[in-house]
């Protein structure tokens, strides 16, 4: 069962943590809608942001505001609290915030790839199944109660141009759902929030259906174009990549539908959507030119171990996936499958 939305509606204590392109996003849009913000930041970031505040440039416009930021102990309780981290740094993000979650807080974890709750709420034999390559330590079903765990997964396409200050021209879409699929006050209260600060928020029957549309999508490219340095509309317009994309689709369709799931569009408008996308880099390829890490352990290597556990097969996948973690880190250890 899920749990009772215990904040008043109008003036719920909001924290969102982490301030890259998303956290940024969010932390503006729900200020503009009105609401009490509070922003966990580090470093740079922090510092940045107390002098200056933040700022979004959007397709409304350039907004600048003052933000509440800080460490997660500089806040009290949050009654919703968005995480907005790399998946990769999820689990020291968690540790992080602990301070934050009550037994009645409203947790909003917006990562990409699949979640570590994925088997969480589903009353089956695979309830509470842990995934390594996205909890190797268990550290985040320790830390965040599933029960509490609204499931997110986002098209929002948006970069940080330097720090407190995020940049999207595109539609924000959020698409939301309790982990046992069931409707509940909550949802809709933050359906409702999202809903006035500009988000274009869905509520689909079955989350892990949206969780899989949005996985198969950065499947289907980021590895590639981190590897190649293509952009979108290079690997879904070249002959040559798009093969790969679709050898990879191809070995992942039998994945989902072993987890009674499915996509919500057609997989063929998957790799037709990319290319008119245009000469747009992924998340991943410019991460892999800043220097950062790339989020391969949510994307290809915990979607490779959902297809182990059902001994299904995923050459073409396994081996993109080899490569790009090899571009990820040319001088480290030898990727092992």
């Amino acid at each position: 069962m899920v749990e009772p939305f215990n904040s008043e509606l109008e003036n719920p204590r909001i924290c969102v943590a982490g301030a890259g392109a998303i956290g940024l996003t969010i932390a503006s849009r729900l200020l503009i809608g009105g609401f009490r913000v509070g922003l966990v930041a580090r470093g740079e970031s922090l510092s940045f942001i107390k002098e200056n505040g933040i700022r979004l440039i959007d397709k409304e416009g350039d907004h600048r505001m003052p933000a509440e930021v800080g460490h997660a102990t500089d806040f009290p309780p949050a009654d919703i609290l968005f995480l907005c981290p790399k998946s990769h740094d999820m689990p020291t993000l968690a540790a992080s915030i602990k301070s934050l979650i009550t037994s009645n807080t409203i947790v909003v974890p917006v990562i990409n790839g699949i979640p570590w709750w994925y088997f969480d709420g589903k009353d089956d034999i695979w309830d509470g199944q842990q995934i390594v390559a996205v909890d190797p330590d268990g550290v985040l079903k320790q830390i965040i109660p599933s029960r509490q765990i609204i499931g997110v997964t986002t098209m929002i396409t948006a970069e940080r141009i330097h720090p407190g200050t995020a940049r999207t021209f595109n539609p924000l879409q959020m698409t939301i759902g309790e982990l046992d699929d069931r409707a509940s006050d909550r949802l809709d209260d933050l359906a409702s929030i999202l809903g006035k600060s500009g988000f274009t928020v869905r509520k689909p029957l079955h989350i892990r259906d949206a969780i899989w549309t949005k996985v198969v999508r950065n499947l289907v490219s980021n590895p590639v174009t981190a590897i190649t340095g293509a952009t979108l509309r290079q690997n879904f317009g070249n002959s040559y990549l798009v093969d790969i994309s679709k050898l990879m689709l191809h070995e992942v369709l039998p994945v989902i539908a072993t987890y009674d799931a499915k996509l919500e569009v057609d997989p063929e408008m998957i790799l037709e959507s990319g290319w008119k996308l245009g000469d747009v880099k992924t998340s991943m390829l410019q991460d892999l030119e800043r220097g950062s890490p790339l989020e391969l352990a949510s994307i290809c290597d915990a979607v490779i171990e959902l297809a182990k556990f059902h001994r299904i097969v995923m050459p073409v996948t396994q081996a993109i996936s080899n490569l790009a973690h090899f571009k990820s880190s040319p001088d480290g250890d030898v990727f092992a499958a």
